[in-house]
């Protein structure tokens, strides 16, 4: 801390007391050389006048010296020039300047340059007094921001352990790399003063050390930023996963550094498989209670091929039991036959599909096709709630890279809550209708339309969010899920009003670029579920 200013009236009072301090040292010089007279007879006047201009000097600095020279040298005049005692001066006065005037000169030459070496000294002095007062205040100041560094450095590896976050600083032009503590604890390695990039290709795991190298070749060589996530297999056979974020920066002449930071997230991936089990047993829930609500459906779509399979069948056998069997027939009922059983077990496996699924597998995918499919789920749902569907389907689309049976479960959401919304409509044909175009953003669009009691103002914004319904039964899940399965496809869901009665929701999806996905890690699996 600097200090503050003296007061201008204690400066003032200081000067005074230093000229002050000149006058009475000239005057107890005086009093000590009587003293000195009287008692040794002796006349010591000069020599106690000089210890006094050193004393004024060294005291009181350079101004009050000369003050004690000036009546130094009236009281060696008033001692010691003829007539004594006196300030008088002879009639004669060559005689006057021959006898007394050189030692008057030098006494005042001696008595100049004590007062300028004393108050050199004392002004050293004083500078070193204040150099050691400034090397004390800096050492303790010194001392104070060590401290406070230490407690930042205790405070920063503390928070470090606990957010498993590692620092690193490369640079790369001396190739030397620094790690905090908590860096070196992530890799497992015992703190060493010096790591190397070998050190840090060694613990990462072999399926993901070419990403690493190239991820740390780009970086040293074009001087970018870096975000990615990569896998480190530790001595022990332990996984770890960490996220490395890393920021260039040039100094000193273009010299290129890496500063960056990198976090354990295993417990994170660990809690995100945890989700995703969790997830995928709600989706089989949802997906056994969404067929519950389509068994009527499902049992129409069975036994209408297999009452076609009994038909065929007993048309079969009257073409046989003839005196001439008509093979011909025989055989075309037995190819519809196989159809029919086809058609059969399509439905069956569908349902299976529904029920059993677990992990996720996108494939290329012709959403009119995905449409059709559900269709054939829903026909009796809306024969039964005598809704008529009509479908607008823009023809030869181009392909989505998705998962067919979450596809499906989205569509079946959006077509049942479809249907529901109309179910207190008396004053109107409830209808419903399914639309699929491509958008200016080159995404395909799938639209559901109803005619029912459209969005309320106060719904509008928690329509997809979890748990929210509008339902006596509903567990308000069914939207939140349908968002989560089209989020995780790359695609977005909205929901609004129609112009007229009703309203419209509706979902799109980036287009499968061919040979662009299969180098991809595939995301976890969503849930998808039934209506809210």
């Amino acid at each position: 801390m600097s200090k503050s200013n003296p007061p201008r009236w204690r400066s003032k009072s200081s000067a005074i007391s230093r000229y002050a301090i000149a006058v009475l040292s000239v005057g107890i010089a005086i009093v000590v050389a009587e003293l000195l007279t009287v008692f040794l007879h002796t006349e010591p006047i000069a020599s106690s006048m000089i210890a006094a201009v050193m004393f004024v000097a060294w005291f009181g600095g350079f101004g009050p010296g000369l003050l004690a020279i000036a009546l130094a040298v009236l009281a060696i005049h008033y001692y010691v020039v003829p007539p004594s005692n006196s300030f008088a001066l002879k009639n004669n006065l060559f005689s006057l300047g021959v006898a007394e005037l050189p030692r008057l000169i030098l006494f005042s030459i001696a008595a100049l340059f004590v007062t300028l070496l004393s108050s050199a000294q004392r002004v050293a002095a004083e500078s070193l007094r204040r150099s050691r007062d400034d090397l004390l205040a800096a050492f303790e100041h010194q001392k104070q921001v060590e401290g406070v560094l230490q407690h930042s450095e205790m405070y920063l590896a503390e928070a470090q352990r606990l957010s498993q976050t590692g620092s690193f600083g490369w640079d790369v032009s001396s190739g030397e790399i620094f790690w905090s503590e908590e860096s070196f604890r992530i890799f497992g390695y015992d703190k060493t003063p010096s790591v190397t990039v070998d050190m840090v290709l060694q613990r990462v795991h072999p399926e993901d050390r070419a990403l690493v190298q190239r991820t740390i070749g780009r970086a040293s060589s074009e001087g970018k930023d870096f975000d990615y996530e990569y896998r480190l297999l530790m001595p022990d056979g332990s996984v770890k996963h960490v996220h490395v974020v890393a920021h260039a920066v040039r100094h000193h002449g273009d010299q290129l550094e890496l500063i960056g930071a990198l976090m354990d997230v295993t417990a994170t991936k660990h809690a995100e498989e945890e989700l995703h089990k969790t997830q995928t047993e709600l989706a089989r829930v949802t997906r056994v209670t969404t067929l519950g609500e389509l068994s009527a459906s499902i049992a129409h779509e069975v036994n209408q091929p297999l009452a076609a399979v009994v038909t065929n069948a007993e048309a079969c056998v009257r073409w046989l039991d003839r005196e001439t069997p008509d093979l011909d027939e025989a055989r075309y009922a037995v190819k519809q036959i196989v159809n029919d059983g086809h058609r059969a077990g399509e439905v069956i496996r569908r349902v299976r599909a529904l029920v059993n699924k677990v992990n996720t597998q996108k494939t290329p995918l012709e959403v009119n096709d995905v449409v059709n499919e559900v269709v054939a789920l829903v026909q009796r749902e809306l024969l039964s709630h005598r809704v008529s569907l009509r479908m607008e389907l823009a023809p030869a689309l181009p392909a989505v890279l998705a998962d067919r049976v979450q596809l499906q479960q989205v569509i079946i959401n959006l077509v049942m809550n479809g249907i529901e919304a109309m179910q207190p409509l008396t004053d109107r044909p409830r209808e419903l209708v399914i639309r699929s175009h491509q958008d200016e953003a080159n995404q395909v669009v799938i639209a559901v339309a109803d005619r029912g009691v459209g969005i309320s103002a106060e719904n509008a914004d928690q329509l997809f969010n979890a748990f929210f319904t509008t339902k006596s039964s509903g567990i308000g899940m069914g939207l939140s899920i349908c968002r989560s399965i089209i989020e995780a496809h790359g695609g977005r869901i909205s929901a609004a009003n129609n112009d007229g009665p009703g309203a419209t929701f509706q979902f799109a999806l980036p287009l499968h670029q061919e040979g662009l996905s299969g180098g991809k890690r595939a995301g976890p699996a969503l849930p998808v579920g039934a209506g809210n």
